[in-house]
């Protein structure tokens, strides 16, 4: 008896949606050797062949050449009988080591306890089908909490924008290290967030006045997310919760990716005279001080207007803000925790903003010091300086002259080290001077 045209074997016969299906189940392998016992295919060895899921936009010939395979090998190999209809979504093997992953850039996020590969994809509005392929399981199988996944590295997380009482979060997706963000929430009644920033602790504050009538009128609040210089790239989670009016707390996880900052390294060589300066017991016992002071959170934003610069334009950067530092021929264990501005001794140093003084005192590492509260949790501090014209507990504003450029303290040479702290953590002060934050 003669086989009809489509009675080829059921193999031969899979459409883009069954393999897309088999994949992940069956495993490459397997799946193309069905394949070849039914039909004239190439049999590929386990470690060739790879699995990609087709884009927006993307074409057979560019794929192909994405991959450094032939145009025909792809044909064949995924029994393509129009070229030129691929769709999005659809599952390509690809004659290729491990070549999905090789040609996608991914980042690693966190399953949560529950999470499938499926909710994993929802989460981060990505195809199943593309996450099998790059983490090698299959969709169903049960994630253990914390677990890293894989995603493509321009996946956004897609929780929703707002839950209960809140009507609107504003948060990064993506952060560098030593850099700052900022998270803004809108409500429709004045609610008590409980936040941290990969276990710190945030203080929400008010963008504005509250309106009178703050039961028909949207509360907005905000906090900074302060990164560490040197903290590993990464997702980091955001948690976000509040007790409703009937005594119940909810919450919600969002997770923000922290990538790689752009900073040099430098060797700093210390006069003999300095160098006990770096004896641990005193480093350790100074810091101590300064972390009592700048870990305090003032319940107010000081100041009302973008930050201006501490010194003036004419003297120029002489170490810039996270570079990675050795000290006299030692690791590059630390980094550069401010903005250092060489100028000559005796230049006057100016309060970028609003502040109460925190500190003025003389310290050992730090010289001559000055450190302003500008409110929410930001303290900038102004080092090795000659003289201090302030006093604990002034209140300052902008363009007020807070003391002299020296070189005292742990110091080579005549210049001002400006340094921002936002919950103790050290950031970037320049982006205060470049970026609109809180409550400018």
């Amino acid at each position: 008896m003669k086989k009809k045209p489509n009675d080829r074997p059921i193999f031969s016969r899979l459409t883009h949606g069954a393999i897309a299906l088999l994949l992940p189940l069956l495993g490459a392998s397997l799946l193309i050797t069905l394949f070849a016992l039914a039909s004239p295919l190439h049999l590929y060895a386990q470690e060739e062949i790879g699995a990609y899921t087709v884009q927006s936009g993307d074409t057979l010939a560019e794929i192909a050449e994405r991959f450094g395979v032939s145009l025909e090998q792809l044909i064949v190999l995924n029994q393509i009988e129009d070229r030129d209809l691929i769709a999005v979504g659809q599952v390509l093997l690809i004659p290729a080591a491990d070549s999905a992953l090789r040609a996608l850039p991914t980042k690693s996020v966190l399953a949560k306890p529950g999470d499938t590969l499926i909710d994993v994809a929802r989460r981060y509005t990505q195809e199943p089908q593309q996450l099998t392929a790059l983490n090698h399981l299959s969709m169903t199988a049960r994630l253990f909490p914390g677990q890293p996944i894989a995603v493509p590295l321009d996946a956004n997380i897609d929780e929703p924008l707002h839950f209960g009482a809140i009507d609107q979060i504003v948060a990064p997706n993506q952060l560098v290290q030593g850099r700052t963000g900022q998270v803004t929430i809108e409500s429709r009644r004045p609610v008590s967030i409980v936040a941290t920033w990969n276990g710190l602790p945030l203080t929400f504050l008010p963008a504005t006045p509250p309106a009178d009538d703050v039961a028909e009128n949207p509360q907005t609040v905000v906090t900074l997310l302060p990164v560490p210089a040197l903290i590993a790239p990464a997702a980091y989670t955001l948690t976000l919760g509040y007790t409703t009016t009937n005594g119940i707390f909810v919450r919600q996880d969002r997770q923000i990716q922290v990538v790689e900052g752009p900073y040099d390294s430098q060797e700093i060589i210390l006069p003999d005279e300095k160098g006990g300066l770096l004896a641990p017991e005193i480093v350790e016992e100074e810091l101590a001080r300064m972390t009592a002071v700048w870990s305090i959170v003032t319940p107010q934003w000081w100041w009302t207007a973008p930050f201006t610069r501490p010194i003036g334009t004419e003297y120029a950067t002489t170490s810039p803000f996270g570079t990675r530092r050795s000290y006299n021929g030692g690791p590059y264990s630390s980094y550069h925790a401010g903005q250092d501005f060489g100028a000559p001794e005796g230049v006057p140093i100016l309060a970028p903003a609003a502040g109460r003084v925190a500190l003025a005192a003389p310290l050992q590492v730090r010289g001559n010091a000055v450190l302003l509260d500008h409110g929410g949790g930001v303290f900038t501090g102004y080092w090795h300086m000659s003289e201090i014209f302030v006093a604990e507990g002034q209140e300052v504003n902008a363009g007020d002259v807070l003391g002299l450029v020296g070189t005292t303290g742990l110091s080579t040479g005549a210049h001002l080290h400006w340094e921002l702290r936002i919950y103790g953590i050290a950031v970037d002060p320049l982006q205060f001077l470049a970026e609109p934050l809180v409550a400018q």
